[in-house]
């Protein structure tokens, strides 16, 4: 590996499901509110335990930088790895 590295990780997301459950059983919608934010929050979760991995993967010594992107129906988290020569 190079002194640093650069990669992004990429998934998608989908609230489908939800919307689903929710129009065949609209009593349980009844108090719970930001489903399309917890679903982002726990899709990033599973892409962060992907960083550590990766990173470990490489053995890599820190991460640099992270940047977070979020769209309609994608997630896209830029990830820099830095590495010591010697």
């Amino acid at each position: 590996m190079q002194r640093y590295e650069s990669i992004q990780f990429k998934q998608k997301y989908s609230l489908k499901l939800i919307e689903k459950f929710f129009k065949k059983f609209p009593e349980e919608k009844r108090g719970r509110k930001r489903f399309k934010e917890k679903e982002i929050q726990n899709t990033k979760i599973l892409i962060y335990e992907k960083i550590l991995q990766k990173g470990h993967k490489i053995k890599a010594d820190c991460v640099g930088s992270i940047k977070e992107k979020v769209d309609k129906e994608l997630i896209i988290i830029t990830v820099t790895y830095f590495k010591k020569h010697g």
